[in-house]
């Protein structure tokens, strides 16, 4: 049975971290104004484009607009809560006695 809890957290933080780069490649294309149409943009935005506009929505105060332009703080925010998530997964297998 531990084996298999233990397979499980393993898969969830990889697939996390996985999300991760994902999301650094994501700031990267938009940094440097790819478009979305590209072979990358069309495999990165599709997958953190949903939660990154579900923040904004629930937290309209992580887009910040100054002379036009606009800083959007919802993919550091994004990242922040993953990297939270796999410390959180990383401390509780310990306890379980993985």
């Amino acid at each position: 049975m531990l084996h298999l809890v233990d397979f499980f957290f393993s898969t969830i933080t990889s697939l996390l971290r996985l999300y991760s780069i994902f999301l650094i490649v994501g700031v990267v294309l938009r940094l440097a104004r790819a478009d979305e149409s590209s072979m990358i943009g069309r495999m990165v935005f599709p997958l953190i484009d949903p939660p990154a506009n579900y923040l904004k929505r629930k937290f309209p105060k992580l887009v910040m607009y100054h002379s036009g332009s606009y800083v959007d703080f919802s993919l550091l925010v994004l990242s922040l809560s993953i990297e939270i998530l796999i410390s959180f997964i990383a401390h509780l297998r310990p306890m379980i006695g993985i």
